[in-house]
């Protein structure tokens, strides 16, 4: 009996997220549909999810809202106000991104061949990983890792090279989490001016990262590759040019809109032109009610740091913060920067220190563009050095391997790229005049 109203649950979470993410759409592409319903519906499928949670994922979730409730209390008993309303609309634009993007894994890599080795392999795999993650995010590691792994997962170097790889994509994709979080706590940057700072640095990350790879002699002869076909790059490009042509077609539109609209209709078209319209439709609902369901972790991160954001923003403005600067130009951004890596290494998701540092530095109206590129940093470095991120957690999950010494084996790459990341906003300082 439990089990069937678990079943039920998630079917009913399944059609909430599905809603929200139409919620958000409309929302971003200005028709009048106010963003609180994409922030109802979430949290109607946040709620029926909850009990599938883990207990580390409570326990976050549980510390953020009381944080935010705590400082809404506090400034309500103060102020006789509660604004409340960023609970519901804080985060709902990016989670919508999230589940859309979430349809490319119905479309594949485009695998052929036996799996490559040596020094050219690590290269390809690292570019592959890049350009494929940018696109269908997170199911691009576990796709390439299966297969590398011939069955035993992969090995330690295997799994360093495809973590950075994929997450030095957050310094530019547009469908990535972080770009949307850089996009969201940053207001004013573009994803024109974000991708222009970035790639750059992503492409310099690469190299730093396989060039650390191979400082072990024996990387480069016993590296098994992944097997790319160039041919698969029309996915990717052929998503490059839907969002430009939308950003072209509706300026009015967020770019959270465009990405989140172009995801599944590209993926439905795929799915329906392979297989036809009856099974290629049955393709899509079984991935509505099987695989946005498994979104249960990101919506209660992304849900309980709204509420943390909400009630530490409105703690701010309603009774100032202590400000040990009184400006943000590249020096200062360095040294935020570097401690909200620390924060990754300790634990706290790059979300939670993005929130707290946006609220934090808010008085001082820091550079919108040179913001949103620490932001990203924050999200591509970060999380390769911490053991608790998300990504270390879901190959330990699913190959065993320790996620203390996946970010262990990643800390030399870390402090190599946050040097390249410091140059960045030296860059981006003179730049924007900051």
């Amino acid at each position: 009996m439990r089990g069937l109203v678990r079943k039920h649950a998630e079917r009913l979470a399944a059609l909430l997220v599905l809603a929200m993410t139409c919620f958000a759409v409309a929302n971003g592409a200005q028709l009048g549909v106010p963003a609180w319903l994409a922030g109802a519906a979430a949290w109607g499928a946040a709620m029926l999810l909850w009990p599938a949670l883990d207990r580390r994922q409570r326990r976050q979730a549980w510390w953020l809202i009381g944080a935010g409730v705590a400082a809404l209390a506090w400034v309500g008993w103060h102020t006789g106000r509660v604004p409340w309303l960023g609970v519901l609309t804080n985060n709902t634009a990016l989670l919508g991104m999230l589940a859309a993007v979430s349809f490319l894994q119905l479309i594949g890599l485009g695998e052929t061949g036996e799996a490559p080795r040596g020094r050219g392999a690590l290269w390809r795999t690292l570019a592959g990983v890049h350009v494929f993650g940018a696109v269908i995010n997170l199911s691009a590691i576990f796709i390439m890792a299966d297969r590398m792994g011939q069955g035993r997962g992969p090995t330690l170097t295997q799994a360093s090279a495809l973590t950075r790889g994929f997450l030095a994509a957050a310094l530019w994709s547009p469908f990535f989490a972080a770009t949307a979080v850089a996009l969201t706590y940053a207001p004013g940057a573009t994803l024109a001016e974000l991708a222009a700072a970035g790639l750059p640095l992503a492409l310099c990350l690469l190299v730093i990262a396989g060039r650390d790879l191979l400082r072990n002699p024996a990387t480069g002869a016993a590296f098994v590759g992944y097997p790319m076909h160039p041919a698969a790059l029309w996915v990717p490009a052929v998503l490059a040019v839907m969002v430009i042509g939308g950003h072209w077609l509706w300026p009015a539109w967020s770019t959270l809109a465009i990405v989140s609209l172009a995801a599944p209709v590209m993926a439905a078209g795929v799915v329906v032109g392979r297989a036809g319209v009856v099974e290629g439709g049955a393709q899509l609902a079984r991935h509505v009610m099987r695989r946005l369901p498994v979104m249960r972790g990101e919506l209660s991160l992304f849900l309980a740091a709204a509420v943390f954001a909400t009630g530490l923003n409105a703690l701010i403005e309603s009774n100032g913060g202590a400000l040990p600067m009184s400006r943000v130009g590249p020096v200062e951004a360095a040294l935020v920067l570097a401690v909200m890596i620390g924060l990754c290494v300790a634990g706290i998701h790059a979300v939670i220190s993005i929130t707290m540092v946006a609220a934090w530095l808010a008085p001082l109206s820091p550079d919108p563009v040179l913001m949103g590129v620490v932001y990203v940093q924050c999200w591509a470095i970060g999380l390769a050095a911490g053991p608790m991120s998300g990504i270390h957690l879901a190959l330990q999950g699913r190959y065993g391997l320790s996620s203390t010494a996946l970010a262990r084996a990643n800390w030399r790459y870390c402090l190599l790229a946050y040097l390249a990341a410091v140059v960045t906003l030296w860059v981006v300082g003179v730049w924007r005049g900051v």
